[in-house]
């Protein structure tokens, strides 16, 4: 970053300032140091570090995937809970369309079928359930469409375990080497 920068240089006239740009400048020798410094850290770092820093990064990971999980066990519910109060809804409305529409379809069939209300009381229940059961049938083909199971998180579990297999089939290499 610093090579980037422009730099400012004094070239010994009082208040005069002279700009070099970083692509002008000859190279510095502390990049290639520092790189070197860095490879030979990486090269020198024991197998008891190693195993440290592939144990905490698949803690991580780990910790990463529950909350995944968690996250998607809430988002699941959530939806359960709306397609539940849109069943509780049709079967309040039903209900309530029943009492309502009851009353008047059985009197009126019951006149046209010369007083025999106990018969058109028959075919109006049986009309409502059918209706109520097309309601509900509905209801739980969307909960099915959607399903209840967590399919991103379990995705990224099995990704998770063939990273790990993978991991330490290069560790288990690297040792026999």
């Amino acid at each position: 970053m610093a090579r980037q920068q422009s730099e400012i240089q004094s070239n010994g006239r009082q208040g005069e300032l002279q700009v070099q740009r970083a692509a002008d400048m000859p190279p510095r020798d502390t990049d290639s140091r520092d790189m070197e410094i860095r490879d030979t850290a990486v090269q020198e770092r024991s197998l008891g570090e190693l195993f440290r820093q592939l144990s905490s990064d698949t803690s991580e990971l780990v910790s990463k995937e529950i909350a995944l999980v968690k996250a998607e066990a809430r988002q699941t519910g959530t939806t359960l809970v709306r397609d539940g109060a849109k069943v509780g809804t049709a079967i309040g409305l039903g209900f309530a369309g029943v009492l309502a529409l009851t009353a008047f379809l059985i009197v009126g069939l019951g006149d046209l079928l010369d007083g025999k209300y106990w018969l058109s009381a028959l075919i109006v229940g049986v009309l409502f359930l059918a209706i109520g059961a097309g309601l509900v049938k509905n209801a739980v083909a969307d909960i099915k469409r959607r399903g209840l199971a967590a399919k991103h998180s379990a995705e990224t579990l099995k990704d998770t375990a063939n990273w790990a297999k993978q991991e330490a089939r290069q560790v288990k290499q690297e040792l026999t080497t």
